[in-house]
């Protein structure tokens, strides 16, 4: 078997995708398989809702998926990988080609995933240009311009959790790395 990191894809219950993305990456480390598992996509939008309650403006972000019931799997395809995967509770099955499962390319998975993920099938091993603490102004996105304070690293993500000002409330913020800098 190859033993190459490549993309597929399963299918879920609907509404499951991010259920099934947390039991994913529960059973890789109780099974100690992080060598053979990579990330763990479901391709999203964050939408910012604003309405006024009690005439104070209240701003919800609301995460939408672009691709209901699909989570993307970087792995390495072999029966002990495939089968951890299809026991994950909300798993209905892997994407095949005729009874075949088969990679998504890696040229099909840059549409797929976020933009600012520019390397695919690298996870970050450089140390963040960030630490906690650290203030930051955003770059890019929906939330280019604010300012936050970076609140935790997620460095095997390449991303960071900063507490953004929007609207004079402190709202928490996934960003990738690339999005921000130090202020």
């Amino acid at each position: 078997m190859d033993s190459e990191l490549a993309w597929y894809s399963v299918t879920t219950f609907s509404g499951q995708e991010l259920k099934v993305k947390q039991l994913l990456e529960a059973m890789i480390v109780r099974e100690q398989a992080q060598d053979l598992f990579g990330r763990i996509e479901i391709p999203h939008v964050n939408e910012e809702h604003i309405t006024t309650k009690r005439g104070k403006r209240v701003v919800k972000i609301e995460r939408r998926n672009l691709m209901p019931s699909y989570v993307f799997i970087q792995m390495v395809l072999n029966d002990r990988t495939r089968h951890l995967v299809q026991s994950i509770q909300g798993v209905t099955k892997f994407v095949s080609i005729g009874n075949k499962i088969k990679p998504i390319p890696d040229d099909e998975m840059i549409s797929i995933l976020p933009r600012d993920n520019e390397e695919i099938g690298l996870l970050p091993i450089e140390a963040p240009p960030v630490k906690e603490g650290d203030q930051i102004r955003i770059k890019e996105g929906p939330f280019n311009d604010y300012t936050g304070v970076v609140e935790e690293i997620l460095k095997e993500r390449g991303k960071l959790k900063a507490m953004v000002v929007i609207f004079g409330r402190s709202i928490p913020v996934e960003l990738n790395f690339s999005e921000v800098e130090v202020l």
